[in-house]
Formats: structure tokens, sequence, C-alpha cells
């Protein structure tokens, strides 16, 4: 199998062939998180019954890193375009690794509102991140 990382991030190559380095990295990275939230769940210890305060400032720093890293998404870096689907991928896998985590985290607290809220939050910013991505390609 052939990778086509290098072909992403050179703007001269055929759209087909920048698409499937695309896919290539998002693959590998969401990959990554995958083993990394496997390792989470089976880490993290149940913890119901936790003080509802508690349970809301766990959410609410999830939620603060995720407003940081959706900022880092939307901004983008002027010093290296070329480099620019490189950086939005790691940043949309790092998103959706966050998300799933405060959702594991949620899930071990018995909080079933925020599993379903971060793990909605995370595969829509995904989403939407990909798109993005997807579309922007032909642009440039």
């Amino acid at each position: 199998m052939k990778l086509y990382l290098a072909e992403l991030t050179d703007t001269s190559s055929p759209l087909a062939l920048r698409r499937r380095g695309l896919v290539q990295l998002s693959g590998l990275t969401l990959a990554l998180q995958l083993l990394h939230l496997t390792l989470a769940w089976l880490a993290l210890p149940a913890i119901p019954g936790l003080p509802q305060w508690a349970m809301w400032t766990v959410s609410g720093l999830f939620a603060a890193v995720l407003l940081a890293i959706g900022v880092l998404i939307t901004r983008p870096s002027t010093r290296r375009p070329h480099l620019e689907p490189l950086r939005a991928i790691f940043l949309a896998a790092l998103w959706l690794g966050v998300a799933f985590l405060a959702a594991i985290f949620a899930a071990r607290m018995a909080h079933g509102l925020g599993v379903v809220l971060f793990l909605a939050l995370g595969l829509v910013g995904y989403g939407i991140t990909f798109g993005r991505l997807w579309f922007g390609l032909s642009k440039a």
C-alpha cells in the first residue's frame, strides 16, 4: 500500500491523490485515537455518586479544552500554509479524542447527558472539519 502523505501537502498533485492522502492520514490519526481511548476506558475507574458540582466542573474543563481546540482549528497558520491540511487533520483528531475522553469520564461518573453531549459534539465537530478539508483541497 502506497502512502500519499506527500501528495497531501503538494498543491500541484492531482486532487484525487491529495484526497487519498487526506483519508490515509485521517485513518492513521483515528487509529491512534482509538488506541488512546481504549486505554482510557480500561484505566478509568467507575466513580458514580459524585456531587453534581464535581460532574459539572469536569465537564466544564473538557468544554474549555474543546473551545481552545476549536479556536486553533478555525485560525489558519500563516507561517506555513502548505502544512495547513496536516495541522487541521491533527487538530480534528485531537478534538475528537478530547470529546470522546470527556464522554468516557461522563460515563464513568454515571452522567448520561454528558455522554450524549460530548459524543455528539465530537462527531459533529470532526465531521465539519473533515468536510472543510475535503472540499478545501479542491480550492487550493
